[in-house]
């Protein structure tokens, strides 16, 4: 009972917080008003990256593969280093309010419009992971049906953001970054504790589980070109991870957030990797992503128990509600707000309807969906197949001849390649290609291979028609 009160308590808290930031401006809502430091803006940033996808999603990889499940975060904190020594300061020193704000200053409206289209439906993918696995994680607490629970997490979370936008999206990073680091080191205690000792666990890990770079079931491809483009990219051209970063004081602390960042990244990539590897060892044969919540509900005593799980909510709320509300941001900003005239505050109210619109969508997909990595991929794979490389083309416009015609052209292929990809695990796309026969080319087409197929068509697209239509 006293766990649940302690669940019960942290929601209160966060819709507390939420309610208390509801009145606020347009700039505090959209940017926090462009003043925070770089203990909060570094806070805010691993906060956001270690959601859903680095807790449960990570830990999972890690039960199933090993250590090489550490990639799926690492190679994100690997992106940090370049995007803190090339990008960050260039990003803040705009004065924008969204990515797809930097392609319009670059290209035009006509291209910030399909951008931010393309952002918000491959977001709603991204979201969906982080409710996916709070819903998984509350169930396995509660021993309670997972649509429930899903619900109970997308409600709080959802309501939570459209009352305090960014504002109290940064206030409370820290806390709930704290309360993840906390819940991770004190469940990895327990679980060691339960087999003895550290050594002994080691000893009864699968070999290949402790290999890494790769291993036998994770090669050379996924570590050189699947992870960095797929998984890696959104860490150097990300909504969130510029939303962040447009939060900051001055460029300068924006630098040093996402270096800082990368340091922290890391090291816990391969924490959470490691838990995952010694769960195998005292629960095996489980699902791979209910790791986590079985090692919480098995091992942790009453009342402790309920103070972990909140703090691994806090961990997939911080990354969810910053996916959101940037979402939402740009759905209002770059693809409603053209069509009309309208003040910064009747604007603020189109960004709240946009966030029940995108987080309603999230929820769908997450009851749908229930797979977190695969939630994640469906995103990102949107995502980086249509956005990625024409908003890097445009910091460097004028030296690559990009022009605005071609950054259209390239962001309505390669991001509609990338849907069409994900529709029935790409079989569309893989008939039309292949006429439904050689096999050669089915294989070659298969899911991994298939993701990387928008990103060439942008690049193909983008180069080609700038070329053509350059002055």
């Amino acid at each position: 009972m006293i766990d649940v009160i302690v669940i019960v308590g942290y929601f209160s808290v966060m819709l507390f917080v939420g309610w208390r930031s509801r009145h606020q401006s347009a700039e505090s809502y959209w940017v926090a008003e462009r003043r925070y430091h770089t203990s909060r803006v570094t806070a805010s940033l691993v906060a956001t990256i270690f959601g859903a996808s680095s807790t449960m999603g990570i830990i999972g990889l890690g039960y199933s593969r090993g250590l090489t499940g550490a990639w799926w975060s690492l190679i994100g904190g690997i992106a940090l280093i370049p995007f803190g020594f090339f990008l960050a300061s260039r990003v803040r020193s705009l004065n924008v309010y969204t990515l797809p704000d930097i392609l319009k200053n670059a290209y035009g409206q006509r291209v910030a419009l399909p951008a931010g289209l393309m952002i918000s439906v491959a977001w709603c993918g991204v979201i969906a992971a982080q409710l996916i696995a709070g819903g998984r994680l509350l169930g396995g607490l509660l021993s309670l049906d997972f649509q429930f629970t899903l619900a109970i997490v997308a409600i709080v979370f959802i309501v939570y953001t459209f009352w305090g936008g960014q504002l109290s999206v940064i206030r409370t990073d820290f806390w709930q970054l704290l309360l993840f680091m906390g819940g991770l080191l004190v469940s990895l205690s327990f679980l060691i504790a339960a087999q003895g000792s550290l050594a002994t666990m080691c000893n009864r890990v699968p070999p290949d589980h402790l290999l890494f770079p790769v291993s036998r079931v994770f090669g050379w491809y996924e570590v050189l070109v699947f992870y960095p483009l797929i998984v890696g990219l959104p860490y150097l051209v990300g909504p969130d991870i510029y939303s962040r970063v447009l939060c900051a004081r001055d460029d300068q602390v924006a630098r040093r957030s996402a270096l800082l960042a990368a340091l922290a990244v890391i090291p816990l990539s391969f924490l959470l990797a490691f838990f995952g590897v010694l769960a195998r060892v005292q629960f095996a044969g489980i699902p791979a992503e209910t790791a986590l919540p079985e090692t919480i509900t098995v091992l942790i005593p009453e009342g402790l128990k309920g103070l972990i799980v909140a703090g691994f909510l806090g961990a997939m709320m911080s990354s969810a509600d910053t996916c959101l509300i940037s979402a939402s941001t740009i759905l209002s900003l770059n693809v409603i707000a053209p069509l009309y005239k309208a003040s910064k505050q009747q604007h603020l109210k189109v960004t709240r309807g946009a966030l029940l619109a995108v987080g309603g969508a999230a929820w769908l997909i997450a009851g749908l969906q229930e797979g977190i990595i695969s939630s994640l991929l469906l995103g990102y794979t949107v995502f980086v197949g249509g956005i990625v490389f024409p908003t890097l083309a445009s910091f460097y416009r004028t030296s690559l001849k990009i022009t605005s015609t071609g950054a259209f052209w390239a962001i309505v292929v390669g991001g509609t390649a990338a849907i069409l990809g994900k529709v029935q695990g790409g079989g569309l796309v893989k008939a039309v290609l292949t006429g439904g026969g050689d096999a050669f080319l089915q294989h070659l087409l298969g899911p991994q291979y298939l993701s990387i197929l928008p990103i060439i068509l942008c690049l193909i697209v983008m180069v080609g028609v700038s070329r053509m239509t350059v002055s």
